[in-house]
């Protein structure tokens, strides 16, 4: 299994409990929170993707104050050896701003995936079919978008886990 992102709304007491939790347990608590019902969006392997494309650079590259960077990456992160990172609610607005500013589909259709193979992005599919590849990015700036609208609508805060 390949590495995948997830964005799991959570409320105020449980954004506080994961804060106050050892890295070594964070991880099981966010799968237990997700196999237990918490509403997650799943980008699997097109983070690194969509990171780049909004970007320029890669996911393990974030740009801090920069809201397109930080709707892959989230605002906030967590210590420890795996990647998890948050938004609160009151930060999401300026993402979703960020992401209205844009063109989805004009910036899709510029991607140039030769530089997304040369540059290493995860995975290495950047050679498959451009037309394929566009609509998974597609579908996964939806779902990117969506989770972030939802929160706000829900009064949540977004907690990013990538592993």
């Amino acid at each position: 299994m390949g590495m995948r992102a997830a964005y799991t709304l959570v409320d105020e007491l449980t954004l506080d409990r994961l804060v106050s939790l050892a890295p070594e347990v964070l991880v099981s608590t966010l799968e237990d929170l997700e196999s237990g019902g918490a509403p997650t969006v799943y980008l699997d392997k097109m983070w690194d993707g969509l990171h780049f494309l909004l970007t320029g650079a890669p996911a393990a590259s974030p740009r801090d104050d920069d809201p397109l960077s930080e709707s892959i990456v989230g605002v906030h992160v967590f210590g420890g050896d795996d990647f998890v990172g948050c938004t609160e609610n009151d930060e999401l607005l300026a993402i979703i701003e960020a992401l209205d500013a844009l063109d989805r589909d004009a910036v899709i259709d510029a991607a140039d995936f030769t530089a997304f193979a040369d540059a290493g992005i995860y995975p290495n599919i950047w050679h498959d079919d451009p037309a394929v590849l566009r609509a998974e990015l597609a579908a996964a700036w939806d779902a990117l978008d969506g989770v972030h609208r939802r929160a706000v609508d829900e009064g949540k805060h977004l907690v990013i886990s990538i592993f």
